[in-house]
Parts: structure tokens; C-alpha cells; sequence
């Protein structure tokens, strides 16, 4: 699939036929992840692909009721980064953000559904707690998102897009 192709038609997906995915495209996945920009090519990410179902469902507990798809995702993957890898720890969060970005466009160019679904919530700290806990996470490895992916079993509707001249503004910044 053609790169603007896939940027502009990518939609979260959040329900999966029951079918699992080949080895072979998960290692795509992860290979397009790994291949993001960083600041200072530190490159700090680590991806925890998982497919367990107690995992799942301990995870899915935690989060709100609109994560409940967890479960039913044939493939979770978990996008982190090790502190130890990156010479600024300002830079972690967007790294490992742009590295998820590249594998949900992956994912829709290989026929894949994809949701990104943010890890943290500071009023529900047992989220973090549960992921931390079944993906064994040492102290260095912090959590960024989890990105659920499996064959999509919904079309969804069209996007509602705020206009481009309110995204955009040229040369400074106008209310125009």
C-alpha cells in the first residue's frame, strides 16, 4: 500500500476475527516499529508482543469498559522503553510514540487492524500495576501503549477531520 495511501485511510479497529497471526508479519510489525526516528538514534524502545489470554484479561480488567476488546485481540503489543538505552529522558515518550505510529500504518498496510490504546491514567494506577505485573517489567522498562492488532472484523465509519485551515496555519499563527 502506497505510504499517504495508508496514512490517510488507517482507522482504529477494535473488533477481530478469531484468527492468529503468522510469526513471519508480527516480526514485520516489529521491524517497522524498530525502524522510527529518535532523538539522538537511541533508539530506546523494547515491543512485548503477547498473545496469552490471562494476560489479556487481567489487563482488560484494569482499563476502562472501552478497552474490553483487549480480550477478544488476537495480538497485543506492548510499546516501552529502557531508560537505560537513551542519552535524554525527555525524548522517550515521542520515541517510542512514533515507533507505535509506524507499526499501526504497518498493520493496516498489511491487511491488519490496529487501536492504539494509551497505557496510563493517573486516576487508575492499578492499570499500570497490571501491566508492569503480567509483562514483567523491570524498573528501567517503562510502559508508553499497548496496540492490539488481529484481522479486522469491522468496516469502520468515516472520520470526522477538524477542517485543515484550522490545523493548519502559515508562517505564524492566526485565528483565520
Amino acid at each position: 500500500m502506497e505510504a499517504i495511501k495508508a496514512i490517510n485511510t488507517r482507522r482504529s479497529i477494535r473488533s477481530y476475527k478469531k484468527k492468529s497471526i503468522p510469526k513471519r508479519i508480527v516480526k514485520q510489525l516489529i521491524n517497522a516499529g524498530r525502524n522510527a526516528p529518535s532523538a539522538f538514534n537511541d533508539q530506546p524502545w523494547v515491543f512485548i508482543t503477547f498473545t496469552d489470554q490471562a494476560k489479556k484479561d487481567s489487563i482488560a480488567k484494569h482499563k476502562s469498559q472501552r478497552s474490553k476488546f483487549i480480550r477478544e485481540a488476537p495480538l497485543m503489543i506492548a510499546c516501552c522503553y529502557d531508560e537505560r538505552k537513551s542519552h535524554s529522558a525527555a525524548h522517550n515518550l515521542e520515541n517510542v510514540a512514533v515507533a507505535a505510529e509506524n507499526i499501526l500504518l504497518a498493520a493496516h498496510a498489511l491487511g491488519l487492524g490496529a487501536c492504539y490504546i494509551g497505557a496510563f491514567d493517573p486516576n487508575y494506577p492499578g492499570i499500570e500495576k497490571s501491566i508492569i505485573k503480567q509483562l514483567k517489567l523491570p524498573k528501567h522498562v517503562k510502559i508508553v501503549c499497548l496496540i492490539s492488532v488481529g484481522y479486522p472484523n469491522e468496516v469502520p465509519g468515516k472520520k470526522r477531520m477538524r477542517p485543515l485551515n484550522e490545523v493548519w496555519k502559515n508562517e505564524f499563527y492566526s485565528t483565520d
